[in-house]
This record gives C-alpha cells, structure tokens and sequence, in this order.
C-alpha cells in the first residue's frame, strides 16, 4: 500500500536510492557484507518521502530535496547499524565468522555512513544544515546509551518515550523540518513541520519496538491535526494518506498487539 501512496515520487525515491547506493561500495566490496543492512520496503522510503513532500508542500521542488533526502538516508542507515552492534564485544577473529555478527566492522560501517551523509552535504552546498543534523546525531546516540540503561520495556514510561524520541523521532522531525526549510519557510512554519515529524517518528519508533497500537495511534492523530495547518497541496494529501495507513497498521511487516 505504502508504494501506491506515494507512486507520485516514485522517480524521485529512486534517484534518492541511487545516490545512496553508489555510495554502498568500497572499491568493488559492498558494505553489506560487513554489517546488517537488511531493510523493509518502509524503511527505504519512508524518510526520503517525508523530505521529499514536506520540501514540495511549500513549494520547493529542486534537486536539493533529493540530496537532503539521501543524508537523512544516509543517517538512518548509521543509526542501525550502530544500534544492533551487539553488547558484549564480539570482534571478528574467526575465519568462519560472518563479520556483520562482530563489533568491528560495523562500528566502522556505521562511521563510513555518518561520515557520507555529512561530505554530501558539502558537496550539495547545505553546509548551513550540518548543524542541525550533527545535532540529530547526538541525539540518537544519547537515546542508544539511554537504551542500555533502562530497564524493561515500559511503553508509557517517560524513560522509554525519550529513547524513542531521541533514536528514531528526532530523525523524522529533521525529515520534514529541514525538507519545510529548503523552501525558505520561516521559522515558525519550520517548527510546525519539526511537530508534524516529531509526532509520525515517535508512532514509526513504538512500533519498531512491537509497542501496542493505541500508544503510537495517538501521536498520528495529533501528526494528522498539525497537517491540517499546512498548505493545500496535492502533496499534503499524500503524506496524509502516508499517515492514515500507519494509522491502519498496513505499512509494517513488524507484529503489534491491538
């Protein structure tokens, strides 16, 4: 369902996956052999998406959303590797090991990642978002130390709903506030995008973790009441109809509990 929703910038995803893909091999070698990679079709698009439309809901529609795009992208993908890397070290020593099962590798793998996202943003010229996104990066990384310390799986304690607001929502938010932004949005628009991200991310988060559906449905009802504040543009329209189905539960494979 999620692919037919947003059909419209299909051509658009798939240039965002390119660039982010020929980005995927050291020398010959593709960097998933050295650390888990392994995506849903959601988890490929869903972010590019939210750039994407949030930039075109105000009007922008250049080459820099699809380079944006691709940082978030690039971003996400650190993010998850680092965050599987399991506990306990356990660094690639044995012939017969698969490398992605260690530490070592893809620590390095998810630097590599980092370290793209941000020389792309130079080489796009948004040196002026490296701020903002470096800013996300701490974020998810004091979420993952955050992680570690809590215990248990408390859906509606304050210490989990920051782990989830740190690791995956702050992510969403820069997604569709920096998308707003590369339209010359003020600063108050901006910030009713950062909500509207925020509140889709903290839903995408809980739902990764097999959270029961009635904490994540909440924050897509106030995501869908922010939308109603934004432009009336065929692109408002899809990101709702994005919204709606994760409403639905159709986007994810994970299992949830209703």
């Amino acid at each position: 369902m999620l692919g037919e929703i947003i059909k419209p910038i299909e051509k658009e995803l798939h240039i965002v996956n390119n660039i982010v893909e020929k980005e995927m091999y050291i020398k010959s070698t593709h960097i998933g052999r050295y650390a888990h990679l392994e995506l849903t079709y959601s988890e490929r698009v869903i972010r590019p998406a939210l750039v994407i439309l949030s930039a075109r809901i105000y009007g922008y529609t250049g080459k820099k959303a699809l380079y944006l795009a691709s940082i978030f992208q690039f971003t996400h993908l650190a993010s998850i590797v680092h965050k599987f890397i399991p506990e306990k070290d356990t660094d690639y020593i044995r012939g017969d090991s698969d490398p992605r099962d260690g530490s070592q590798f893809p620590i390095l793998v998810g630097d590599y990642l980092y370290g793209k996202g941000f020389s792309s943003l130079y080489n796009a010229d948004m040196i002026s978002f490296m701020g903002p996104i470096a800013e996300i990066v701490c974020r998810i990384h004091e979420g993952g130390i955050l992680r570690n310390k809590i215990k248990g799986n408390n859906f509606a304690s304050e210490a989990y709903l920051e782990v989830v607001r740190k690791e995956t929502a702050e992510l969403f938010a820069g997604c569709s506030a920096m998308g707003a932004r590369l339209a010359g949005v003020s600063a108050d628009q901006q910030e009713k995008m950062k909500h509207l991200g925020m509140n889709i991310g903290m839903a995408y988060g809980l739902t990764e973790h097999n959270t029961a559906a009635k904490f994540a449905v909440a924050y897509l009802e106030n995501a869908l009441a922010v939308l109603l504040g934004v432009p009336d543009v065929a692109e408002k329209y899809i990101l709702e109809q994005v919204i709606k189905s994760l409403v639905n539960h159709n986007i994810f494979k994970r299992r949830m509990v209703i």
